[in-house]
C-alpha cells in the first residue's frame, strides 16, 4: 500500500521538514517510487555463499545436557569435518566455536533469547579453513548476551564458570570458548574479540587468545554489532598451538572489506608454526621489550603487578632489552573506545549499519525483529540493555564527538606507533583484575556492570587502533576476596600491525623457559 499522506506529514515531522500544502502531492509520488524501488529488492533471493554440506557433513546436533555442560559453555553440540582437507595442519584437533559463528544447519544462540530459531544458511569463513585443514568442529561455545560484556554471566542459557574456581567470571564476550579449551573439553577455540572478548577470557583461564591485526582474520559469516572494532582469533592452551591455529584461518577472503590493504591471501600467510619453531633456539635476545607506564594504572591488583613485574624479569633473563615506554593517552584510551563503540554498536544493534561490502546475515536481521519491542528488550540482559540506553542518548546528545573519538583513536594509533618503532613489542597486565566472583542474577544493574571493572582497561584500545595483541599466561594469583583461591594473571603482548609472528617468537621464548603454572 502505497504511503498515505499523513505518513509522509508524519515523517517530514520527525525530520523538521515542512512540506508546503503545494509540493505535498509531489512528495506523497516521490516517496511511492521509492516504495516500489524498496518492494522490488525486498522481492529477490538473497545471496549468502551456501556450503557444500555433502561434503562437510554436520552430524549429531543436539543440545548438551546439564550433565554434560557442568561448566555451562556448550551452547550447541554437533560434528563438522570435510570428508577431503586440503591439509592436515589441523588434522584430527578438535575445536569450538564462539556461538556467533556461523555454521550452516546448525542453531545460532548468540547468547538471547530474544529469538531461539536462528539456523544460519551460511558457514563462516574460519569454519571453512578449519575443516578444510583437517580440524573437528565438535560444537558451539557460550557467548554473552549478543556478544555484550566482559563478565560471563549473561547468555540466556546461564553462567559460564571457571574452570579454576567454580562461581567464578570468565570474562567475555568468549566466554564459553575459553572455559572450554581450559578445561579440556575441545584442544583448541576461536573467539571474536570487540573490545577485549578474545583476551579477556584467555587472560582468566591461562590461555593464549590472539587478536591478529585488523582483517587478518576475515569476520566473514560472524554475527557483528560494529565492523570496525571485529576480530576473529584463536584461544588455545600453548603458543605454538595459536600459531598453528592462526596460520590456518588467517588471510583475505575476497568476501570481507575489514581485509584492507596490505592483508595476504591464504596462500601468502606467513608459515607462523614453522617459522616459531625454527627461530625458537634463536630465542629474543637482543630484542627490545617496552613496558607500557600507563598499562599499570593505579587501580592494579597488587598481585597481578607483582606477578607481571616478575614475568617481565624473565625476559631480561633471556637477554631481552626491556624499557619503560610511556604513552599518556593510553589511559584515556577506554574512554575514547567507548565512544566509538557505544555509538557504533548502536547502530548494528538497532540494524542501521551501513557502508560495508561483505556478506550480510540478512535473515539474522530478520529475527531480531526489528524494531524492538518491550517483550524484546525485556529479554536482554543488563549490558545489552544499557547499551541500548547509552547508544540512543549519545547521539541525540553528542551526534559530533562519534568523529571526533574516531580521529582520536588514529592518533592514538599513532602514538603506539612511534613507541614501537623503537621497540620491538609492549608489554602490560592483560586485566587489571583476576576473575571477579559472577554476580548474582538478580543483581542490580550497577553491580552487574561493575563486575566487569579491570578488565578491558589494556584491551580496547587495539580494537580500535587494529594492533595485533596476545595475552598470554604467566602464573596464579589470590582471589581478591578469598586467598586461598588461585586464579590465572596474564600479560598482553602488542606489536607493530602483520607482526604476529614477532608476538608469537616472545611469547614462545617465555612459555618454552618457563612452567606458567609453577612460576
Amino acid at each position: 500500500m502505497a504511503p498515505t499522506r499523513e505518513e509522509v506529514l508524519a515523517l517530514a515531522k520527525e525530520l523538521s521538514f515542512e512540506i508546503p500544502e503545494h509540493e505535498l502531492e509531489d512528495y506523497e509520488a516521490l516517496l511511492a517510487r521509492t516504495q516500489n524501488t524498496f518492494e522490488l529488492v525486498a522481492a529477490m533471493d538473497d545471496y549468502q555463499p551456501e556450503p557444500d554440506q555433502t561434503t562437510s557433513r554436520r552430524q549429531n546436533i543436539h543440545f548438551p545436557k546439564p550433565e554434560a555442560n557442568r561448566l555451562g559453555g556448550w551452547a550447541w553440540r554437533f560434528e563438522l569435518s570435510s570428508d577431503s582437507p586440503s591439509s592436515n595442519s589441523l588434522q584430527g584437533r578438535t575445536l569450538c566455536l564462539k556461538d556467533n559463528i556461523c555454521v550452516a544447519g546448525v542453531p545460532c544462540l548468540l547468547g538471547t533469547d530474544t529469538f531461539r530459531d536462528w539456523v544460519p544458511h551460511t558457514d563462516a569463513t574460519v569454519v571453512t579453513r578449519i575443516i578444510d585443514a583437517g580440524g573437528i568442529i565438535t560444537g558451539k561455545a557460550v557467548c554473552e548476551n549478543l556478544s555484550r560484556g566482559a563478565v560471563s554471566s549473561t547468555a540466556a542459557t546461564g553462567p559460564v564458570h571457571n574452570p579454576y574456581a567454580r562461581g567464578y567470571s570468565v570474562g567475555g564476550s568468549s566466554s564459553g570458548t575459553a572455559a572450554l579449551v581450559a578445561s579440556g573439553a575441545t584442544d583448541m577455540g576461536i573467539g571474536c574479540d570487540q573490545g577485549g572478548s578474545i583476551r579477556i577470557p584467555a587472560a582468566l583461564t591461562g590461555l593464549y587468545g590472539f587478536k591478529p591485526t585488523a582483517g587478518l582474520v576475515p569476520y566473514t559469516g560472524i554475527a557483528s554489532n560494529d565492523a570496525s572494532l571485529d576480530y576473529a582469533g584463536p584461544i588455545t592452551a600453548t603458543c605454538l598451538d595459536n600459531a598453528v591455529l592462526l596460520e590456518a584461518i588467517a588471510g583475505a577472503d575476497g568476501l570481507d572489506d575489514r581485509c584492507g590493504p596490505g592483508i595476504p591471501f591464504p596462500g601468502d600467510v606467513p608459515q607462523y608454526s614453522r617459522l616459531l619453531t625454527e627461530s625458537a633456539a634463536a630465542g629474543i635476545k637482543g630484542l627490545k621489550i617496552g613496558v607500557l607506564r600507563e598499562g599499570l594504572p593505579a587501580q592494579v591488583d597488587p598481585n597481578i603487578e607483582a606477578k607481571f613485574r616478575d614475568a617481565v624479569s624473565v625476559f631480561e633473563n633471556l637477554g631481552a632489552i626491556v624499557q619503560e615506554v610511556s604513552i599518556p593517552l593510553h589511559l584515556h584510551g577506554r574512554s575514547v573506545y567507548s565512544v566509538v563503540s557505544k555509538m557504533g554498536n548502536h547502530m548494528g544493534m538497532m540494524g542501521q549499519a551501513t557502508g560495508r561490502r561483505q556478506v550480510m546475515l540478512t535473515d539474522l536481521f530478520e529475527k531480531k525483529g526489528l524494531p524492538y519491542t518491550p517483550e524484546v528488550v525485556n529479554k536482554m540482559s543488563v549490558m545489552s540493555k544499557e547499551a541500548l540506553l547509552s547508544g540512543e542518548f549519545a547521539w541525540q546528545r553528542y551526534g559530533t564527538v562519534y568523529p571526533k573519538a574516531v580521529n582520536i583513536m588514529r592518533k592514538l594509533k599513532d602514538l603506539y606507533d612511534d613507541v614501537l618503532s623503537s621497540v620491538d613489542v609492549i608489554v602490560m597486565p592483560t586485566t587489571l583484575l583476576p576473575a571477579n566472583r559472577l554476580p548474582d542474577a538478580d543483581a542490580r544493574p550497577v553491580v552487574q556492570m561493575e563486575a566487569a571493572k579491570g578488565m578491558t582497561e589494556n584491551t580496547c584500545q587495539f580494537n580500535a587502533t587494529g594492533h595485533p595483541a596476545l595475552a598470554m599466561p604467566i602464573g596464579f594469583v589470590p582471589a581478591r576476596d578469598y586467598n586461598s583461591i588461585s586464579l590465572p594473571a596474564s600479560m598482553q603482548i602488542v606489536g607493530k600491525w602483520h607482526h604476529e609472528l614477532t608476538i608469537l617468537q616472545v611469547a614462545h621464548a617465555w612459555e618454552q623457559s618457563i612452567n606458567w603454572k609453577e612460576f
